[in-house]
């Protein structure tokens, strides 16, 4: 155990005798002591090299000891070993003051016992360690939490530069499909080339709104939801027929006898599908079948409906699982080939929750993944969702 160093500030030769015998017969920890009998002495000692405490008299010749402790804290500012005041008396008011100026205790000359001396002196050491352990950790949280939040700042930055050199060229493919289509005479393209002109500007358009959305999720925003009374079945089945268009995959659709109808946000519930039906053709393998279940769960208040999407993909980890709705977690064994930001079931997720809904997974390795929506046909007279802010008022449907 390292000895503690002690600077004994007393121009009393007995009581600088009696503090040495002290802390000589100390049989559990080992001491350095050094002795001056002036203030000034003292200061230069104490600023010439590093100590643990300082033991000194409050009548000094000259400077006091209370005006020692001043001077210490102007010179060595977060620096001042621990310090504790010896009096000659018992007078509260020295007491008082020695604390105000730093010291961490103080001893009665006539009444202290060479253990309390002892223990008086160590725990002065381990409280300023310990202060001194605590202010660097509170600078260490405040430096980390700049840099997180200079990192957030050029992350977003540089997301939004993205987004906007991104929509750029979306914006030039739907004005010159728009434009090519006025231009040529009437007649010239036939019924399916006049279909792809017309998917090349919705999908152009839906893609700069997913950019918007990709920057409001990775930048933490929620923007509240615009209800409609709308049929989930025509809006299953529309983007099942779209992948079907695009994908080399089998797609089945089921629904059980039900109304599908509810009141929800369309374009929520689009990125939601589109998350969930491209996941299930970007993690299996073409020729496989992706299945989507539609179906009514009978509840009170409200009746809720269950949407199913099933794949015959690579499935997920089990230790994975947890943590699949998270923002930029992507499951360990994604091939480096498969593109993806691992920020779209996040979204999914605060999506259905705004809903009012539920999302779970279902996964086994190497044979598949199901996910499960479960969504209220609409909102309980007392139930309320978050809005963009985070605050949580009343809504109702719009």
């Amino acid at each position: 155990m390292r000895a503690l160093r002690v600077l004994m500030i007393d121009d009393s030769p007995a009581d600088r005798l009696a503090v040495r015998r002290a802390l000589e017969r100390d049989e559990e920890r080992r001491w350095e002591l050094e002795s001056v009998t002036s203030a000034e002495e003292g200061l230069s000692r104490i600023v010439a090299a590093p100590l643990d405490v300082v033991l000194v008299d409050y009548h000094l010749p000259g400077m006091t000891g209370i005006g020692l402790l001043r001077e210490l804290q102007a010179r060595l500012p977060g620096a001042v070993p621990a310090v504790v005041m010896l009096t000659g008396s018992g007078n509260e008011r020295v007491a008082v003051d020695a604390m105000k100026a730093g010291a961490q205790d103080y001893l009665v000359k006539e009444t202290y016992s060479a253990d309390r001396l002892r223990r008086s002196l160590k725990a002065a050491v381990d409280t300023v360690r310990m202060t001194r352990e605590l202010e660097e950790r509170r600078e260490r949280a405040e430096h980390a939490e700049r840099a997180a939040r200079e990192a957030l700042a050029v992350r977003d930055e540089l997301f939004a530069m993205a987004t906007h050199d991104l929509k750029g060229p979306l914006q030039i493919m739907a004005f010159n499909a728009q434009l090519l289509r006025r231009q040529l005479p009437q007649g010239t393209l036939n019924t399916s080339q006049e279909s792809r002109l017309e998917h090349i500007v919705r999908a152009a358009h839906r893609m700069g709104e997913l950019i918007d959305h990709f920057l409001e999720v990775t930048r933490g925003e929620v923007q509240p939801l615009r209800r409609e009374h709308l049929d989930l079945r025509a809006l299953v089945g529309s983007k099942v027929h779209a992948m079907e268009a695009s994908a080399r995959h089998r797609f089945v659709l089921r629904e059980e006898d039900g109304d599908f109808t509810g009141d929800w946000d369309a374009r929520a519930l689009e990125r939601v599908l589109e998350n969930l039906l491209g996941n299930a053709v970007k993690y299996s393998a073409p020729g496989t079948t992706v299945t989507v279940l539609l179906a009514v769960e009978p509840g009170a208040p409200v009746d809720r409906i269950r949407l199913e999407v099933s794949d015959e993909g690579v499935g997920i980890p089990a230790e994975d699982l947890p943590l699949v709705f998270e923002r930029f977690h992507r499951g360990r064994n994604v091939a480096p080939d498969i593109s993806g930001s691992g920020v779209g079931l996040a979204s999914a997720r605060r999506l259905v929750e705004l809903h009012g809904g539920t999302i779970h997974v279902e996964s086994q390795l190497g044979r598949g993944t199901t996910f499960t929506v479960s969504l209220p046909r609409g909102l309980p007279p007392t139930t309320s969702v978050p809005d963009a802010s985070g605050a949580n008022p009343a809504t109702s449907p719009q």
